[in-house]
């Protein structure tokens, strides 16, 4: 089993910091090792069916509607989502 605590969302790519408050958290409460709480709550994913490039376009959206990112950089960050974590077969 993967220990890992990753610094960043392996779903939607957010940088987590160190503490808790901006993690997700598993079914039984405790804060999650891989997905940030935009993306996961109570082991659940808030959109399960999504695809790794919905969720690009998902992060450009956020970046550029209420992060006022210009629509390229938005772009360019997102780009790695699919090599993420929950992203792989």
């Amino acid at each position: 089993m993967d220990r890992t605590i990753y610094q960043r969302c392996q779903s939607c790519g957010m940088p987590m910091g160190k503490g808790p408050e901006k993690r997700g958290t598993e079914a039984d409460g405790s804060p999650s090792p891989m997905y940030c709480g935009l993306c996961y709550a109570n082991g659940r994913f808030f959109r399960p069916d999504d695809t790794a490039e919905q969720m690009k376009d998902f992060v450009v959206n956020i970046l550029t509607t209420k992060q006022h990112w210009p629509r390229f950089l938005a772009r360019w960050a997102a780009r790695e989502i699919p090599k993420l974590k929950r992203w792989q077969p």
